[in-house]
């Protein structure tokens, strides 16, 4: 059985939102985006340990920003073949799939439906199905002491039950010379002298305050001298071959309290019943190596539908694509970029390669993504972010360069996503053998304007854009002349043109690159000053000769002076991408889910 999809209306931060799981599904998303109201979604339907005061739900429940009265939170099972199940659903069942509503409004009382679609949904005698069909949650308030002070008797009797008869019969044997060994020790501690002698003053004093003390006498004793009591009241401990180590490390104890839940929910499984899973945020208190370890972990020993959350995005890059649902906010109501699990976004990663690393995984956490060129660029736009006083931490916005890569990618995940993007890329003249009436020519070219042009022909085809292609196709020539001639003037006023209307669209065009862009501001002094040149052309050759470490190096020495590019154009793709940051969490509007 696998839960296909969820529908939510009403509920907390969603409006009206269906989102498709996979097996093994993956929710992430900025904070306060509704992660964990997703699953406290799936726990309404499926959760044994919420009572009905908790299924009441209070008004705070409800969808605050669109005013309604009413929730609904609707499933779609798929491939329910276990006997258990078709036993419990019967006549709901069509095809191996039934629905599942829970339904609540302020003014009445919950109430769950269950039907073969969602036209013939019926209402039911509460979750009717709960004993065969139901959910284990973890969330992110992980205590192991509590957990094993409230599990551990269950964990050792699941354990007793899984014994063979031969393994139960040498347990008792050993528990008969535990006690007997008990007892010996028992002996040999009575006889210790302080021991003997410890309270004689107080049985002194007990005789004389009355008769009936006079022939009792209060001693201290072993604690373990009943071999049952002492097996009933065992407390956890991490062994090392140089002996018991303290409990403490949060980092450790998260592992310990999930591999302990796991083996607790494996020695439980059962034909009577169908049980999937929900972690939150698994990755607490451990370093990025072992949260890859513990989410590869976690995939390997689920065989059932699991939902995890998180926000680490070592955790995302064991996932494949298409099995992660990344939450977004749009106009204040939580969305669902492609509807959740999707084919759609798998191909759009396909040119990363199978997996994502941890720095690719990144661009599913944030609130915008800012696209430049290389290192360098990186580091300088770091910087400048600081001297601007645009927080790009508190923002949730990421700089991410695409060297090695090229913007495409990163321009379909953003879009398959629903991110916002600002890109920044070079103008650079390169050159080109085009054959032209059966003849080699020699041409040169604007790499940016062909670039961009290229990114709006493949990814950005939608009706605001269409006249600017239309201009391209009728212009494109003109981005081209021959190598042994100054770029002309109409090259230069195609370039003008296009530069003015995707800047409209978040995308920046430098006048050649940041190297020249830079000589050519009022960081110019700085620069010369640095790199002990005097002219524009031996300062960028010598700031375009290791750039990353050059940038670097002119950073730490001239960071205040960045100031200077406050109102420079430089500046804009920052003060641009600070403003749909804010958007996106202020609330977009209906058709700007890339554009400003």
């Amino acid at each position: 059985m696998k839960i296909e999809w969820i529908r939510i209306k009403g509920f907390r931060n969603f409006d009206d939102e269906t989102i498709n799981f996979a097996n093994q599904t993956l929710v992430i998303g900025a904070n306060d985006v509704g992660k964990t109201n997703l699953i406290y979604a799936l726990r309404l339907l499926f959760d044994r340990s919420l009572s009905d005061r908790d299924l009441d739900l209070l008004n705070s429940d409800y969808n605050v920003y669109t005013n309604v009265d009413s929730i609904e939170v609707t499933v779609k099972l798929v491939d329910v073949r276990e006997d258990c199940l078709i036993t419990v659903f019967k006549g709901d069942l069509n095809k191996e799939t039934v629905y599942i509503q829970y339904k609540n409004s302020k003014n009445g009382e919950y109430s769950i439906l269950s039907g073969a679609s969602e036209e013939e949904l019926e209402v039911k005698n509460s979750r009717f199905y709960i004993k065969r069909l139901n959910m284990e949650y973890v969330n992110t308030n992980r205590n192991l002491d509590s957990f094993m002070k409230r599990e551990k008797n269950q964990i050792l009797e699941d354990a007793k039950l899984q014994l063979t008869k031969q393994q139960t019969y040498a347990d008792e044997k050993s528990i008969l010379k535990i006690k007997r060994g008990l007892g010996v020790v028992n002996k040999r501690v009575d006889r210790l002298n302080y021991i003997q002698q410890s309270l004689s003053k107080v049985n002194n004093e007990l005789s004389s305050l009355a008769i009936h003390n006079e022939k009792q006498e209060l001693s201290f004793k072993n604690a373990n001298s009943d071999a049952t009591r002492m097996l009933d009241n065992l407390d956890l401990s991490y062994n090392t071959q140089d002996g018991p180590l303290t409990l403490g490390g949060d980092g450790r104890n998260n592992q310990i309290f999930l591999a302990t839940w796991i083996s607790k929910q494996k020695n439980i499984k059962s034909l009577e019943k169908v049980t999937f899973y929900a972690i939150e945020e698994p990755e607490a208190h451990l370093h990025p190596q072992q949260q890859r370890k513990l989410s590869s972990y976690l995939l390997e020993k689920f065989e059932e539908q699991v939902f995890i959350t998180t926000h680490s995005p070592h955790i995302a890059s064991e996932f494949k694509p298409d099995r992660i649902v990344k939450l977004y906010t749009k106009k204040k109501s939580t969305k669902a970029a492609k509807g959740g699990c999707s084919e759609e976004i798998k191909i759009e990663f396909d040119d990363f390669g199978y997996r994502l690393d941890a720095i690719t995984s990144d661009i599913f956490f944030v609130n915008a993504v800012f696209l430049v060129e290389g290192p360098s660029e990186k580091l300088f736009y770091t910087a400048l972010a600081k001297q601007l006083n645009i927080d790009l931490d508190r923002l949730n916005v990421s700089i991410i360069s695409v060297n090695g890569v090229g913007f495409k990618p990163y321009i379909k995940i953003c879009l398959a996503l629903d991110i916002p993007f600002v890109l920044r890329t070079d103008n650079d003249i390169f050159n080109k053998t085009k054959k032209i009436n059966d003849t080699d020519v020699e041409l040169s070219f604007q790499g940016g304007i062909s670039r961009v042009m290229g990114i709006y022909k493949e990814l950005l085809q939608i009706e605001e854009n269409g006249e600017l292609i239309t201009y391209w196709k009728e212009h494109e020539l003109d981005n081209e002349w021959l190598k042994t001639v100054n770029r002309p003037q109409t090259a230069i006023n195609l370039a003008n043109h296009i530069i003015r209307e995707v800047e409209k669209n978040n995308i920046y065009l430098s006048k050649v690159d940041l190297e020249n862009d830079l000589v050519n501001s009022n960081l110019f002094s700085s620069l010369k000053k640095f790199y002990k040149t005097r002219a524009i052309k031996s300062t960028v050759d010598k700031m375009q000769k290791a750039k990353a470490e050059n940038m670097l190096n002119f950073l730490k020495v001239h960071f205040d002076d960045l100031k200077c590019l406050i109102d420079d154009k430089i500046s804009e793709p920052l003060q641009r991408i600070e403003k749909l940051s804010k958007k996106v969490v202020n609330g977009n509007e209906e058709n700007e889910s890339f554009f400003l």
